[in-house]
């Protein structure tokens, strides 16, 4: 993808079904080596005096939307289908206004401002439903390789999902993870893994009356004065749907991996697994803007 004058390249992910049954998309990363866990270096840019503040990438989580273009201050940076992240690309400006728009050209969300630090990696999380589409910056952390571990980061990107829990092999990583939230990367052992999403679907509490028995008063003489039928006890009894997600991965050492959670068309909760292709540290530098 073409630079624009704001330079532009990077960031990572979020994440569940009911009862005690499990879905689980066929989906797993391409397995490649360590040296291609980076994005190809950019192309001439239009103003190549200018250098990188920063770099930035699109994630459509966004269902019936199709192709959408995300621009910053009016220049295209990404144009991610449903269920598809861009590259990252360099961003010239430090402060900018992030928007989409649809495959009409009709404005979805933004503008949305964002402050880039030096060399920052941000990922913009389009998120929602048609109608009701928001936009979320994803400030990746510590995000570079490690050459003998993989890492994974999770971002929730359901609006309409409570909290969710984060399971690794069983194990918790994070609960209470709500909408819009990243968790830094996770340095773990590359090969098989198992994720799962879990989060506690609200249903109807089952309520239980009990009826007393009807109090009649009567007087000496045996005749009825009052009759009285006490309100049942009621019983409100909480239920819980918990809805698991699962999905089986096959690592690679040195990469860098995303995992977000999203609604597909049927409103379905789904999981998508991204690998994180950062920019180049040489192309970094070279694209640093100078020292004051």
């Amino acid at each position: 993808m073409n630079k624009f004058p704001f330079a532009l390249t990077g960031v990572a992910l979020v994440s569940v079904l009911a009862g005690c049954t499990s879905s689980t998309p066929t989906q797993t990363p391409v397995a490649s080596t360590a040296a291609d866990n980076v994005a190809p270096a950019p192309a001439a840019v239009s103003q190549p005096d200018k250098k990188a503040s920063g770099y930035l990438r699109a994630l459509n989580a966004v269902p019936g939307t199709g192709q959408l273009s995300l621009t910053a201050d009016g220049q295209k940076f990404a144009m991610p289908a449903y269920t598809n992240v861009s590259d990252f690309e360099g961003v010239n400006a430090e402060k900018i206004e992030v928007s989409a728009y649809g495959s009409d050209g009709k404005k979805v969300s933004g503008p949305m401002p964002l402050d880039l630090d030096q060399g920052e990696d941000i990922t913009v999380l389009v998120a929602g439903i048609p109608g009701d589409v928001v936009l979320i910056p994803w400030k990746h952390k510590n995000g570079g390789p490690q050459a003998d571990k993989s890492k994974v980061a999770f971002v929730h990107s359901a609006k309409a999902l409570p909290p969710v829990e984060i399971k690794l092999d069983g194990d918790t990583l994070r609960s209470d993870v709500k909408f819009g939230i990243a968790t830094d990367y996770q340095i773990i052992a590359p090969g098989a893994h198992t994720f799962q999403i879990v989060y506690d679907k609200s249903i109807e509490p089952q309520i239980v009356e009990v009826k007393s028995p009807t109090v009649i008063t009567k007087d000496a003489s045996g005749n009825v004065l009052n009759v009285e039928q006490p309100t049942p006890a009621r019983t409100v009894i909480p239920r819980k749907e918990l809805v698991t997600l699962t999905q089986k991965v096959d690592l690679v050492a040195g990469k860098v991996y995303s995992v977000a959670v999203f609604r597909d068309g049927r409103e379905l909760p789904k999981i998508k697994i991204m690998e994180d292709k950062f920019v180049p540290t040489t192309v970094r530098a070279d694209n640093a803007p100078a020292a004051p």
